[in-house]
């Protein structure tokens, strides 16, 4: 009986100290709670939205302080959860902006690529995206914010994102500026295609 009762105490010690090293080493029993524990997701971040996968989780967060979207990435890991990738997107006063994005492809999870798109822009009715013959059309209105989940992984600049018109006029194009050389990060957006 004395061994048992030596036995307990140093059981929950080890118990104790393996659920702290988890904890502190970002480790959470739910997806979004490790996507909040992420270290680029402060206080002031508000969830906007989630998509599930297979054996991952994206969580699209907004910080009015910090003026920035944040696409966070939660792993499962057994019982667990993690957090170590995220993106994040300044916000944007333009006709469509892009509020979310990230593309993964690592040994460990299936690859993936996700777009969120925000209109505010009346003339726009729906957004292409995708590649080869893995392309997706979805409607969109004004003030309304749509997702592309992909089962590929490929640079969000890459997925040949096109906006039209309910005529079908090619409005927007999402990358970079036409014939340009120089990739600076405030140039990857969405351009009127009579500006490129």
């Amino acid at each position: 009986m004395a061994k048992w009762n030596k036995m307990v105490p140093v059981s929950i010690f080890i118990i104790a100290a393996l659920v702290f090293f988890f904890f502190i080493s970002g480790y959470r029993f739910t997806a979004l709670n490790a996507a909040k524990a992420n270290s680029e997701v402060t206080k002031d971040y508000q969830l906007v939205d989630q998509y599930k996968m297979d054996s991952s989780a994206v969580f699209l967060f907004k910080s009015d302080s910090d003026e920035m979207y944040r696409t966070v990435l939660s792993d499962t890991s057994g019982l667990l959860h993690r957090s170590n990738s995220s993106t994040y997107i300044p916000y944007r006063n333009e006709s469509l902006v892009t509020v979310g994005g990230m593309s993964v492809s690592d040994d460990d999870q299936d690859p993936f690529t996700f777009l969120s798109v925000k209109s505010n822009d009346a003339h726009i009715d729906y957004i292409i995206a995708g590649s080869g013959t893995n392309r997706v059309r979805k409607e969109i209105k004004k003030g309304e914010r749509i997702f592309f989940l992909f089962p590929f992984s490929k640079q969000i600049d890459k997925l040949n994102a096109r906006a039209f018109s309910d005529k079908g006029k090619k409005i927007y194009y999402y990358g970079y500026p036409k014939n340009t050389s120089a990739f600076i990060d405030d140039d990857l957006k969405w351009h009127k295609v009579n500006d490129s």
